[in-house]
């Protein structure tokens, strides 16, 4: 059952029903952007809520947790320390952490479905293939897994580039073209 954060957060209802499913689940897995080198606050909010509404309450069998995060950056590195969050979140609400998919380059797929990006996300979604075929399982996901899941889409220098014509774009549209030399604070 997919749901999610962010209405559940505005509305009691919706709320009681995530937690409820949390509850029950066998496996939970956490799909979410990087957004400043960090996990969304939202979900950030909701954890902390997981891990208070579990707190001295005794594990039957014990669920799993996975995650799966991008960032948009081209090194997925950046999603490092947002998998180690996840891995503690694990530790402190009771789950048995089964990995961290961490993949750079989301800006490359956008809002697209992964099945609609092509050749794009080979790696990525033989990954998740693969790791699905281990979580199913109730196994950790293998490091082979992991590292395929983090193959950039494309050479570095490339997807640069395409965001560097991407933000010129979006200034032009804007009419902030001039400013992107700008550096404000550069006297302080």
């Amino acid at each position: 059952k997919k749901l999610a954060v962010y209405p559940a957060l505005a509305d009691e209802k919706k709320l009681g029903e995530l937690l409820a499913a949390v509850d029950l689940c066998s496996l939970l897995i956490l799909a979410f952007p990087l957004y400043v080198d960090h996990l969304p606050a939202p979900l950030i909010d909701l954890l902390q809520m997981i891990v208070e509404r579990r707190q001295g309450r005794p594990a039957e069998a014990r669920q799993g947790l996975a995650a799966i995060v991008n960032c948009g950056f081209p090194e997925t590195a950046h999603c490092r320390p947002a998998g180690e969050i996840v891995r503690i979140f694990a530790v402190q609400a009771g789950f048995r952490f089964l990995g961290c998919l961490a993949t750079g380059m989301g800006g490359a797929i956008g809002n697209r479905p992964l099945a609609k990006a092509g050749g794009l996300v080979r790696h990525q979604a033989r990954a998740l293939k693969q790791a699905a075929a281990w979580l199913a399982e109730g196994k950790e996901i293998p490091a082979e897994t992991v590292a395929l899941m983090g193959k950039p889409m494309m050479p570095r220098w490339f997807y640069n580039w395409v965001a560097d014509r991407g933000w010129k774009s979006t200034a032009k549209k804007h009419g902030s073209s001039r400013k992107l030399r700008d550096q404000p604070y550069a006297g302080d």
